[in-house]
């Protein structure tokens, strides 16, 4: 057997018959750089970055509602302790499982041994990433409540907003709409006039914002995002009344939402 200190150190220690089979170059370029990959790696040790989560994941279809942005930020906390609690086990198992291999000295023993500490290794670095996710969100949560002068909420707070957030999500569909395909789609139809806004109005609200903004930017505006925004904002100001309308319609009575089923401050459940 060929003495394995003239071979190049190779990372997951094959056998000597194995590394006269490789590439010398191959080897010397891996074991010279592999170190910094690993050590990089560890920056990208979850899905998305905070980036990511703090502008896509928590408005994706929540738009800006603050209640609806901080529900989510529960629902992405929830399904990351749900990962950490089932990969735990699977943590110490491992963990067993090194403790039974580690004194043993055959060669499938340490080839496992190295193996197991590889997923040890591995599984570590993403529970890791599950905490920064959930520090990430809870930074979220704590600026949303800042940015909107919240201090306690429950239930009842959140069902509060909901009419103005379903009559803004209305608009921004609408809006999406007239941009993409010039016509409001059933769905945005149905929708908007379920919080009753009446469609045709909604088209006329939009198309006229479109044609203010289109306006403004063949005369060199550089319009933000935050322009759409207000605009939103405008419109569930403006029609947030409708939904009471369509609450009496339907169930005779504007606020037709049961407190007595909600969590509350203060109330024991």
């Amino acid at each position: 057997m060929n003495n394995l200190t003239n071979k190049p150190e190779v990372i997951f220690s094959l056998s000597a018959m194995a590394v006269d089979k490789m590439n010398i170059a191959a080897v010397a370029k891996v074991n010279k750089h592999l170190p910094e990959l690993r050590e990089k790696t560890r920056a990208f040790d979850r899905q998305n970055s905070q980036t990511t989560i703090s502008l896509m994941t928590l408005t994706m279809m929540t738009g800006q509602s603050p209640f609806r942005m901080m529900r989510q930020v529960m629902a992405e906390v929830e399904k990351r302790k749900i990962a950490l609690a089932e990969t735990q086990v699977g943590h110490a198992e491992l963990i067993v499982e090194l403790a039974e291999l580690e004194f043993k000295t055959d060669p499938v023993s340490i080839a496992k041994f190295r193996h197991k500490n590889f997923n040890l290794d591995l599984i570590e670095s993403k529970m890791n990433g599950s905490f920064k996710d959930i520090a990430t969100l809870i930074d979220a949560y704590e600026n949303i409540k800042a940015t909107n002068g919240i201090d306690e909420w429950d239930e009842e707070s959140f069902e509060a907003e909901e009419k103005k957030h379903h009559v803004r999500r209305g608009f921004e569909l609408m809006y999406r709409n007239l941009i993409e395909g010039g016509r409001a789609q059933t769905s945005t139809i149905e929708y908007t006039a379920q919080y009753g806004v009446h469609p045709q109005l909604a088209v006329a609200e939009v198309s006229g914002y479109i044609k203010y903004a289109s306006d403004a930017i063949t005369k060199g505006n550089l319009l933000h995002a935050n322009h759409l925004e207000d605009f939103l904002d405008e419109m569930a100001d403006k029609y947030c009344i409708n939904v009471d309308k369509t609450s009496e319609r339907i169930f005779g009575k504007a606020d037709f939402t049961n407190t007595d089923y909600m969590l509350k401050l203060g109330k024991a459940q």
